[in-house]
């Protein structure tokens, strides 16, 4: 409150005791009656000059209070309305005024051509951060990333946060790629730097999405959604970079978003997801077991990779009742073939619940097939993400009878030590072994595994055989069985029956 709010009270109510004593006296006076005009002058006039001094200051008081009034009102106003418009942790603007100012800077866009870019960007590493040394120290954290982005910006640009650890930037006039190239460049550069909170040291980076302004984009949204998918972009590039839109990320996304739709649709109403088999080439050159394989044709897509299905299922949790359809469907397959083993690959997200062993069982149960004809195959990603659960997990379906395989085996971060870990059947070995170039090399390191896998009473497949210089290596290495395009793409049921009825030449016993 003023300093004439706070004496004014006690002031205009002296003034007003003045005014009514000074009235009192005046009508007293002139009740008398006995005094002349110029004896009533001068007997009134100081009573009406204290009057008027009265009501001057009450008036002063009353004007200076109100003007103090409205500049509180003011204040208050605009402490509000910052408030509204700024991340309280940070001060900086916050989506809402970002949204604004990004509004006006596409709009003068339109009109001048003056050239906007946004930039988004999102801490890596930061929730290590809180959970080592706490969210206080992420707190401060983030405050002095804000007061680093601000730093390297200029007045006309807006620096805002939108989320815990995500932040944008609205810069008005760059020109062209480069100067974003560099701000991006030199964003990474000041956010590697380590931040000192208290005692401790904390590094974290930065993944940052950047999208120029065109004709085709009228409203601030549509920029930020584009920010955002780059943004995501430079996450799945390895995080710590920088990536710049270009359409093909937009109509990336609209296929994803357009797939997931599809396939929740699929698996609501249609039977559109099959298994294709690939057969398992033995010693002996006979069919010694199938693998099945995603196969999804979509109206109107087309033919859709399981590599591109399979992630998309995993992100917005499909992946179980997928998982579980292509299971039974793998299953009537090994009823339908009684003499071979039925391979289907199983996803990581697949093991987040405990009846997942439990659940093939019972659907093994249903379609009347001995588990041991099932063989679940398996990549080391599962043993990363999962360990000693999914140990558990293995340990169980195999006393149930499935057979267990490990794919893709010496891509992963520790083979030898996955297969030390956990029981497994057979490994399969990635076709990147196998080297035709480096023939002697390839052949000495495929002998090796499989000395290992043969050492722990283990089959080893090697996958991805193409040609027949592949073949002659993978075989004087001593491997057990070939699968591969030189033998038989994955296939639907009907046209594994006629390659059955053939029976392929016996290209592995003669290629020694």
């Amino acid at each position: 409150m003023g300093y004439s709010r706070k004496i004014g009270p006690p002031i205009v109510s002296a003034a007003v005791a003045t005014l009514v004593l000074t009235n009192f006296a005046t009508v007293s006076i002139v009740r008398e009656g006995t005094i002349s005009g110029i004896e009533l002058f001068r007997a009134i006039w100081p009573i009406s000059l204290t009057s008027a001094v009265a009501i001057v200051l009450v008036m002063s008081f009353l004007y200076r209070s109100l003007v103090e009034l409205v500049m509180e009102l003011e204040a208050r106003e605009a402490a509000a309305q910052h408030l509204a418009l700024h991340d309280q942790l940070t001060s900086l603007a916050n989506r809402a005024l970002l949204e604004d100012r990004l509004g006006q800077a596409l709009n003068r866009y339109r009109r001048t051509g003056e050239q906007v870019a946004l930039l988004m960007l999102d801490l890596d590493r930061f929730k290590q951060v809180n959970d080592t040394l706490g969210h206080n120290a992420g707190d401060k954290l983030v405050q002095e990333v804000g007061e680093r982005l601000r730093s390297l910006v200029r007045e006309t640009d807006t620096v805002a946060r939108i989320g815990g650890d995500e932040f944008a930037i609205v810069q008005i006039g760059p020109k062209g790629e480069a100067d974003i190239r560099r701000l991006c460049e030199r964003i990474i550069a000041i956010i590697r730097e380590p931040f000192v909170i208290g005692d401790r040291e904390a590094r974290v980076g930065v993944s940052i999405g950047a999208v120029f302004a065109s004709r085709d984009v009228s409203e601030a949204s549509e920029l930020l959604r584009k920010a955002d998918i780059t943004m995501y972009r430079a996450k799945a590039a390895g995080r710590d970079c920088f990536r710049i839109f270009t359409e093909a990320m937009d109509a990336d996304v609209q296929r994803r978003d357009r797939i997931e739709s599809s396939l929740r649709a699929e698996l609501r109403d249609g039977d559109g997801l099959q298994l294709y088999f690939q057969p398992l080439i033995g010693k002996a050159g006979t069919v010694v077991g199938l693998e099945g394989l995603l196969r999804w044709h979509h109206p109107t897509l087309g033919q859709i990779a399981p590599a591109e299905v399979i992630p998309i299922a995993e992100e917005c949790a499909l992946i179980d009742e997928i998982g579980l359809i292509l299971f039974r469907k793998a299953c009537a397959a090994a009823r339908r073939w009684p003499h071979l083993s039925v391979a289907v690959n199983l996803s990581p997200g697949q093991f987040r619940t405990a009846a997942f062993p439990s659940t093939l069982r019972r659907i093994a149960d249903e379609e009347g097939v001995e588990p041991r004809q099932i063989e679940l195959e398996i990549t080391e990603t599962l043993f990363i993400e999962h360990g000693s659960i999914c140990a558990q997990m293995m340990t169980e379906l195999r006393r149930d009878g499935f057979k267990v395989t490990l794919d893709d085996f010496g891509t992963g971060y520790s083979s030898l030590s996955s297969l030390r870990s956990f029981e497994v059947d057979k490994i399969k070995l990635d076709r990147s072994f196998i080297d035709v170039a480096s023939r002697d090399q390839s052949v000495a390191i495929i002998r090796a595994a499989v000395t290992l896998g043969h050492a722990m009473n283990l089959d080893v497949v090697a996958e991805g055989i193409s040609t027949i210089e592949e073949e002659q290596i993978a075989v004087e290495a001593g491997c057990d069985a070939l699968q591969g395009y030189l033998y038989a793409p994955a296939m639907p049921e009907d046209e594994i029956d006629t390659f059955l009825a053939a029976n392929p030449p016996a290209r592995i016993s003669n290629a020694a």
